[in-house]
């Protein structure tokens, strides 16, 4: 279940990278690329919560 959760960290930093520059290149506005990075920020954190929950035991 980790793998599945360090990989999704992975995909995650990705998009926060290729989605500003790709999908939101037109996008001139500076909420379109917060809101994103803000979620994603979000899911990140979460799946480092789920990641390191059991890291004492």
């Amino acid at each position: 279940m980790k793998k599945f959760w360090g990989m999704l960290i992975v995909i995650l930093i990705l998009l926060a990278y290729i989605l500003p520059y790709t999908i939101f290149t037109n996008v001139n506005s500076w909420y379109g690329s917060f809101l994103t990075w803000g979620i994603i920020g979000v899911l990140i954190i979460l799946a480092n919560i789920m990641v390191t929950k059991d890291w004492g035991k």
